[in-house]
């Protein structure tokens, strides 16, 4: 009977089945779709965006997806699917209109650069995950400023018709400062050659008092680790790494505290230097001259580049555009020699079909460009496109720069995407200082390296003290015309009191220009030109015959050029190379010369501890001019830099006492001779975290030749003065001092002596 009864249920479902489901589909078609809630957005708008649709089966899965896709739009902030009577029905809440957009309590950073990095504008449409970016981004914005504990509240005003106004109330707080930089492990070099190769700025009690001095920048750190680097592999230290990197945060002061960990490794020289050529129709010899890295030779990472530049540039030169030259490093371990092996070979026929460039919000595309040695069309050549970044962030405008090489339109053609993150550029900075020749030091340095992201320098320079005031206004375009010569123009006032040594006040005011560009590597040529009014005023009435000629006002003329050379390790504080410079001006108007001077710098490190230094300097001038002679203002006061062991105008030639009216007035001579050798190294006793050193010299000049000597009140003498002496020097919480004991060994009756002389200042 059981079995009867189920056979028989089967049977009905089995045959009834169809329809019963065509009846509950039928029940459950829509209808019609229907939108409530909505104000800006059109009905048919909000539909199609649901993907729903009339005459559709209704299911939850397709309610579902219709749910996520108008989610997916960022228009509502609310949204509810319900089935009523066969229909279905959307209620909406749209997300607000932003009236707009206002900042308030921001002075650090105007509303033009806080609009900037919002996404937020006025008629854009607000959602919560917009102003959380928001929010994050002007925080950003600030840390890159230094302001690490600003805060950022958000305030919506409503409006009628579904509008608001949006307001971010911000508290900028202080400017989070570097209070040190501190290294471990750095054996061969002091914290302090350290600091002046990286970016950070450690700031000082004056910047406390002023508000001054360097923020921390996280961006910048990690540049500042890329320079470490760069410094160490361009001076002997292959293996060098940075192990750690911190920036803690003081709770206390709120300022940061940077230490790096060093592993600096052995220093290594270049050993054997190959050459394994696989381009055809080249003769190896003719390469040959093109490499600059010496068997014997210290390592240096940025000479090996420079090497791979020069052969590259030399094979395109033949006719092989495609050629990638290489130097393979092999270190030895025992002997810390590096053999390099420069490999040259063709590389796939690949062009550049674009540059893409971006990030650069201020910085001009051309300004980036320039700095290029690749350009649409050229061919693909992976030396080149190295040396093109290394430019940029060798212009010190960006915290960052990356590049991606992108498929092309066709396998042949690939495109160059260039990613740059901007830092600042502009500075301001005052100066104190105290000399014992020139008694207080004041300054104030106004300058932007990057002018209206034209990549144009511009300075303001104010120099005030007890016997000199000048100021100074220089302009310079790094890229004239979009060639390799620079442009520049100044603007100066200089007034020196020279009373105390030559008994008259001299003025100069003035304006110049100047060109300049690189001759190769480290050779530059510069030319200039400039117009000076000069007046000399503020002799007395018993002055001497010679001081009262020079009285008055002159036109001067003067055009001139510096042959300059420096392959320097660290501009600011080298420890190995050399420089010099060797320049001539030419003077007509009112009065007519040719000055000609020399000076060259050779600079040492024997080890960590010991740094040695030779210096020498020339110089002569003569009147074009038979009739007339070189007038004591244009005369040499000093044999170059002064000359430890003697005052200001120490050795120059002077006005004899029996002279009438005399006050023995030094009146510079035309010839000039200076040399002078100096180490440095530790104090016994004192570790380098005092940032205390000691030094000796040894001087030798002299300074003769004045066209007064015609007449015989003149004391000049040719004879080479000679000192010697010792020095200490300390880097202070307020900067750089130095105290230099020294004794004359040979000089002159009419020579003036010093024995102690003090220097020193600080920017902040």
């Amino acid at each position: 009977m059981r079995f009867i009864t189920k056979i028989t249920i089967f049977f009905f479902l089995f045959t009834s089945g169809p329809f019963l489901l065509e009846a509950n589909a039928n029940s459950h078609v829509i209808k019609e779709i229907l939108v409530s809630g909505n104000n800006r957005i059109e009905d048919s708008t909000i539909i199609n965006y649901s993907g729903l649709r009339s005459g559709d089966i209704y299911d939850s899965s397709s309610i579902d997806r219709s749910l996520k896709d108008l989610y997916k739009t960022d228009l509502f902030s609310d949204i509810q699917i319900a089935y009523e009577d066969s229909n279905i029905v959307i209620n909406v809440v749209e997300h607000y209109t932003i009236n707009l957009v206002a900042f308030e309590g921001n002075s650090a950073l105007s509303d033009e650069d806080l609009a900037n990095v919002a996404k937020f504008s006025s008629r854009s449409t607000f959602s919560k995950i917009k102003l959380e970016d928001d929010i994050d981004s002007i925080i950003a914005a600030y840390r890159s400023a230094g302001r690490f504990s600003v805060v950022v509240e958000p305030k919506i005003i409503k409006l009628d018709f579904n509008r608001i106004n949006l307001v971010f109330e911000i508290k900028e707080g202080p400017v989070t400062k570097i209070t040190d930089i501190n290294f471990i492990g750095n054996e061969n070099y002091t914290d302090r050659a350290l600091r002046t190769v990286i970016q950070s700025k450690r700031s000082n009690w004056i910047d406390a008092i002023w508000g001054t001095g360097k923020s921390y920048d996280n961006d910048l750190m990690e540049y500042d680790k890329e320079l470490l680097r760069q410094y160490y592999r361009n001076n002997g230290y292959v293996n060098f790494k940075i192990t750690n990197s911190i920036a803690e945060l003081d709770s206390n002061t709120g300022n940061f505290i940077i230490t790096f960990t060093l592993d600096e490794g052995k220093r290594y020289k270049f050993g054997d230097v190959t050459l394994s050529n696989s381009v055809k129709g080249v003769m190896p010899e003719e390469i040959l001259y093109n490499i600059s890295t010496l068997e014997g030779g210290i390592y240096s990472a940025s000479e090996i580049d420079q090497t791979s530049i020069n052969i590259v540039d030399f094979m395109r030169s033949q006719g092989y555009p495609f050629v990638v030259a290489m130097g393979v490093e092999k270190i030895n371990e025992k002997s810390l020699l590096v053999n390099v092996d420069y490999q040259i070979i063709n590389g796939p026929p690949v062009y550049i079909e674009r540059i893409d460039i971006s990030g650069n919000q201020r910085t001009f595309d051309y300004v980036i460009r320039r700095e290029l040695t690749i350009s649409e069309g050229d061919a693909l050549n992976q030396t080149y496109l190295n040396r093109s970044m290394r430019n940029l962030r060798r212009l010190n405008f960006f915290s960052d720069v990356n590049v991606r090489t992108l498929n092309g339109s066709s396998p042949d053609r690939k495109i160059i995407d260039i990613t740059v993150s901007e830092s600042n550029t502009g500075s301001l900075s005052f100066g104190a200082g105290y000399s014992s020749n020139r008694g207080l030091v004041g300054t104030v340095y106004l300058t932007e390296r990057n002018l209206l992201g034209k990549g144009q320098y511009i300075s303001l320079n104010t120099n005030l003290s007890g016997d000199r005031n000048r100021l100074n206004l220089n302009f310079t375009e790094p890229s004239f015309l979009d060639s390799d010569v620079s442009f520049g123009f100044d603007i100066f006032g200089d007034e020196r009191d020279s009373t105390d040594t030559s008994n008259y006040t001299q003025s100069e005011v003035g304006a110049g220009v100047r060109f300049g560009f690189p001759l190769s590597k480290d050779l530059f040529l510069k030319t200039r030109a400039k117009y000076t009014k000069n007046e000399v005023y503020g002799v007395p009435s018993d002055a001497s015959t010679a001081l009262k000629q020079l009285e008055g006002k002159r036109d001067i003329a003067e055009i001139g050029y510096s042959l300059s050379f420096s392959n320097l390790d660290n501009p600011i504080m080298p420890t190995n190379g050399m420089s010099f410079v060797f320049s001539q001006d030419f003077s007509g108007g009112d009065v007519s010369y040719l000055s000609t001077e020399f000076s060259g710098d050779y600079i040492h490190d024997f080890n960590k501890d010991l740094i040695g230094s030779l210096s020498m300097e020339a110089g002569h001038i003569f009147a074009l001019n038979s009739d007339k002679d070189v007038l004591i203002s244009q005369a040499f006061m000093e044999p170059g830099s002064m000359l430890r062991g003697f005052g200001p105008r120490g050795i120059s030639p002077r006005l004899h006492p029996d002279y009438t009216n005399s006050k023995k007035e030094a009146v510079g001579g035309n010839t000039y001779l200076k040399s002078s050798a100096e180490i440095n190294f530790p104090i016994p006793g004192l570790s380098d975290e005092y940032g205390v050193r000691g030094g000796l010299h040894l001087n030798a000049a002299s300074l003769y030749g004045s066209d007064l000597v015609t007449d015989p009140v003149v004391n000049d003498s040719s004879m080479l003065r000679s000192s010697a002496g010792a020095s200490i020097f300390w880097d202070s919480p307020i900067g750089l001092l130095r105290f230099d004991f020294t004794e004359a060994l040979t000089k002159e009756s009419f020579d003036e002596t010093e024995f102690f002389h003090f220097s020193g200042g600080t920017n902040f």
